[in-house]
């Protein structure tokens, strides 16, 4: 058995809290496969941390009783991490970006290190993009590159957090398929987290994740959803057959009630075809609430893909202005073919990692353009002064404090918008050296070509 957690719950906030998982249970054994499937917001990736250590649960799992340092040691030479998003470093190669958990983890010497790199990249099938930048990269080339740098220390666990989800459906396939290749060949065990069910139908055992809770599940067929389904409202058409009536002399008197049936007829009629026409009233308007809801979705999407693919963000540099105080840029281009874009300078708070909490640091903007709307028309920077002077901060890099930089801003095509408006949220984590450490002290413990670097970016997690 590679894996046993049992009763693990986490909770945000003063009991009673919100419990994004609650007395979860899983067990996995060597080679295993399992996919845990669920709606957004069901605990997925929140399980997913806590089985790798990321996170810290309220209650459970005895690998927090470990020190800190051994911790570490397990997330690097135990576990292999597929995120939702290949989390490339950009300025490095594919090479580099696979070698670097075994160069940063010390589990092999640079030589070794860079032919298993090799060797994996050359099994996934890049062999002759080993050398190229995630810039130049399809998203299945850099989606298998991230997987071969999860397997770069033959981790016994490797846990993927729907990473496939930004693929189509045939590159979908394929890495699905190259998992389960190198799951056969590298003995690893598996735990997927996907949305996809007929990619969770590939798995030895299947769970589902509701409210917190996970179960066991045995996936449903996939039957035709009611919007694809004709709506019946009953038959096209209605005979009423007549009653005969016999003929009544003139002046001769009528039997009361006598033309009873004949009224109930007539009003069971009318009374049809009133609710006929009610339902069709009703289907025409469901038609238009639809074709609203269809409209309204396609102006998100737009204004989502203006926002999250036209608009590339990221940290051009940090620079340690002395005594614990530092200056961050950060930039954002307009990669769109000519699309307009305007945002509303980003609002960027920084925090350090003290223990298992993240603790705010001062932060402010030095730019006079803070607070205004501008165009983004190719490349446009922002700089900002923060201080970090703190003691005892994790250090899941020896000596190097773990910093993440929080942003928002409002993203539009328009300089003044009405309804197209779509809110962004980044975030940046990067290793930070604080001010009062030596050069020499971090030599000890971390390898580097030359002078320890101020900084060095992490993949989004």
């Amino acid at each position: 058995m590679i894996l046993s957690a049992q009763a693990v719950t986490k909770r945000y906030g003063a009991a009673p809290g919100y419990e994004a998982v609650r007395g979860a249970s899983l067990e996995l054994h060597d080679c295993e496969f399992v996919a845990i499937v669920g709606r957004s917001g069901s605990g997925k990736s929140t399980l997913l941390a806590l089985l790798g250590a990321l996170t810290e649960p309220t209650d459970g799992i005895d690998v927090w009783a470990l020190a800190e340092t051994e911790r570490a040691s397990f997330r690097c030479r135990d576990v292999g991490f597929i995120f939702q998003f290949p989390s490339l470093l950009s300025n490095l190669s594919a090479t580099d970006n696979v070698a670097l958990p075994a160069l940063l983890g010390g589990t092999l010497d640079p030589p070794a290190a860079y032919a298993r790199a090799r060797h994996l990249l050359a099994r996934l099938g890049l062999a002759d993009r080993a050398e190229a930048y995630p810039d130049s990269m399809s998203g299945g080339e850099q989606r298998r590159a991230a997987i071969a740098r999860a397997l770069m220390n033959s981790p016994r666990l490797l846990l993927a957090d729907e990473p496939t989800s930004d693929l189509d459906e045939d590159t979908e396939n394929d890495i699905i398929d190259l998992l389960a290749q190198l799951q056969r060949t590298e003995a690893f065990g598996l735990a997927l987290v996907t949305h996809n069910l007929e990619l969770a139908g590939r798995a030895w055992r299947t769970y589902e994740m509701r409210h917190g809770l996970l179960a066991s599940a045995d996936l449903p067929d996939i039957v035709l959803t009611p919007e694809h389904q004709p709506r019946r409202f009953g038959p096209t058409e209605i005979m009423v057959a007549p009653e005969p009536t016999p003929s009544t002399p003139a002046g001769a008197p009528v039997r009361l009630g006598g033309n009873l049936w004949r009224g109930m007829q007539n009003f069971l009629l009318a009374g049809i075809i009133i609710f006929a026409g009610i339902m069709l009233i009703d289907a025409g308007i469901g038609k238009y609430q639809r074709s609203q809801v269809r409209e309204r979705a396609a102006r998100i999407a737009a204004l989502q893909h203006i926002a999250l693919n036209s608009l590339r963000g990221d940290i051009q540099s940090i620079a340690d202005l002395g005594d614990g105080h530092y200056e961050l840029t950060t930039y954002l281009e307009n990669v769109g073919d000519g699309q307009t874009i305007y945002v509303l300078s980003p609002d960027l708070r920084a925090y350090v990692q003290v223990g298992t909490a993240w603790q705010e640091l001062p932060m402010k903007p030095a730019d006079e353009s803070a607070g205004s709307v501008l165009k983004i028309e190719s490349r446009q920077g922002f700089r900002y002064t923060f201080e970090a002077q703190v003691r005892e901060f994790a250090q899941l890099l020896p000596n190097y404090m773990h910093v993440r930089f929080s942003g928002t801003m409002l993203v539009s095509p328009s300089s003044m918008p009405q309804n197209d408006v779509f809110e962004r949220k980044d975030n940046y984590y990067v290793y930070l050296k604080p001010s009062g450490v030596a050069d020499e002290v971090l030599l000890k413990r971390m390898r580097f070509s030359g002078k320890p670097p101020v900084w060095i970016p992490m993949p989004p997690h």
